[in-house]
């Protein structure tokens, strides 16, 4: 019933007026700011896509939705893959030979904060780069900060001919 109604603009609108009204007074914003902002702030999503969501997950439920609806199939945790277990490269293809693999990592323990690459080529450790950093940095810049050597020392080898291929942890 809700999903025909939405069809139409005026009542489409009037919904989405209640809930930023709603929004704002949840905020504490003034009226001038976007709905899709005030849905941000609070974390509320927008109605519209909210009676969407729940008019398909009916139609998947009660067996009248058509094959052209995706959706994902609900799975416990304990059924799940884990993605450690999933499948990066397909078995048909073939490494290059000398082809370099970097593999990246950026962490911050309580002795300090740290990245680092480790280069291997053709299945062979050719070289490790370990940087010690300021303590005032996050995990996520000591993780960004292993990327931005590994595409530093790939510019610097400039070996066209070798395909190059980035692994963060």
């Amino acid at each position: 019933m809700w999903i025909k109604a939405m069809n139409k603009e005026n009542n489409k609108a009037k919904l989405l007026r209640v809930q930023g009204l709603i929004n704002i007074k949840m905020a504490k914003a003034c009226r001038l700011v976007s709905h899709e902002a005030l849905c941000v702030v609070t974390g509320m999503m927008p109605i519209d896509i909210k009676i969407e969501e729940a008019a398909r997950l009916y139609q998947l439920t009660k067996g009248t939705a058509n094959n052209n609806t995706l959706s994902d199939k609900y799975m416990e945790v304990r059924y799940r893959q884990h993605p450690a277990e999933a499948s990066i490269r397909s078995t048909d293809e073939k490494e290059e030979t000398g082809s370099l693999h970097i593999y990246t990592d950026g962490s911050k323990t309580e002795k300090g904060v740290g990245s680092g690459i480790a280069i291997f080529e053709s299945g062979q450790h050719i070289k490790s780069v370990q940087r010690r950093l300021n303590k005032k940095c996050t995990n996520n810049q000591a993780e960004q900060l292993a990327i931005l050597a590994a595409l530093q020392y790939i510019e610097k080898t400039q070996d066209r001919q070798k395909s190059h291929n980035i692994h963060g942890q």
